[in-house]
């Protein structure tokens, strides 16, 4: 990876990729990744073709789980031909994982891409943001992952890393994210006396991803937001059949299911999209990308009836 010049983002990848790529003196190649004849599926054989046409060495840019923005992602078997490719082919697998125990609601479902390629003896870097399964948008937190052959290799990546972009990067990072997810306080319904100098103080701090009690209620909490942005996909899927909306796939809106995390690709032209915001107030983004986060059960018989509308146009 040391020299690398140019990156191998997927087609499509989250806005902000190339930004950033491109700050930091690299040259961004697309390779293939969504269906373009579908706009809803992955085009699993050209993106095998793309890589395989890769030099050795060459840096390639992954998804860990819920591909933004497509919510598409590689089976398991596809994985795991992955990892073996980049082994067989000596490329370097750099993952991006923001949605790891957020997609599926389970913390190794959702690792096991990257868990793949280790296996593999791919060695990935995962660069992990815990934005989103913490909850923790307005002080954000996450960490680069290297997985090395060796503690002295370890050593050497850890000492290369600090001097070359730490240091002159950010020197030292916030605190507070780091410490909000690491401490909380005690449940309240435990007792707590006040002293004879009328002040209270505090329940004894906890680590929550250190305490098994606070670390499996966090899994249980992530469970549950995962399976609340699911059922959204079921019922939208459910109502637009309902509605007789034709699939833009020219499938029956199982897409909508099939796809995970908090977006949906629902196959949308731009018109379609432009139509949606102007006549029905409903929006998403030109590329038919849709939250399903923000969807709540209320909006789910007024959206299906949008979308049918603007598909008989």
């Amino acid at each position: 990876m040391a020299g690398a010049r140019t990156i191998h983002v997927p087609d499509p990848s989250w806005g902000n990729h190339g930004h950033i790529f491109r700050s930091a003196g690299l040259e961004v190649q697309n390779y293939a990744y969504l269906d373009h004849r579908t706009g809803t599926t992955l085009d699993f054989d050209g993106m095998r073709a793309a890589l395989s046409g890769l030099p050795r060495g060459s840096v390639v840019l992954l998804h860990a789980c819920a591909h933004n923005p497509t919510g598409i992602d590689p089976s398991g078997e596809q994985w795991q031909e992955l990892a073996e490719l980049f082994a067989g082919r000596g490329l370097v697998a750099l993952f991006d994982s923001a949605y790891q125990g957020y997609a599926s609601g389970d913390l190794d479902a959702d690792a096991a891409s990257v868990r793949a390629f280790e296996a593999a003896g791919v060695l990935p870097v995962a660069c992990q943001s815990y934005a989103k399964s913490l909850g923790l948008y307005g002080e954000r937190i996450g960490a680069v992952n290297f997985v090395c052959a060796s503690r002295e290799e370890a050593e050497a990546v850890l000492s290369t890393v600090k001097q070359t972009i730490v240091r002159p990067a950010y020197s030292s990072p916030p605190l507070h994210g780091a410490r909000l997810a690491a401490e909380a306080l005690a449940p309240s319904t435990a007792s707590v006396s006040a002293p004879a100098g009328g002040s209270t103080p505090l329940s004894p701090r906890r680590q929550v991803l250190g305490d098994a009690a606070l670390f499996a209620q966090w899994r249980g909490e992530l469970r549950g937001m995962a399976n609340r942005v699911h059922r959204m996909r079921v019922l939208l899927a459910d109502a637009l059949r309902a509605e007789g909306a034709p699939s833009p796939d020219g499938g029956d809106w199982g897409h909508v299911v099939d796809q995970i995390g908090m977006f949906a690709y629902t196959g949308l032209s731009a018109s379609h999209v432009d139509s949606l915001r102007e006549r029905h107030h409903v929006y998403l983004t030109r590329d038919g990308r849709m939250s399903m986060a923000a969807m709540k059960p209320a909006d789910i018989e007024y959206v299906a009836r949008a979308v049918r509308s603007v598909l008989a146009e």
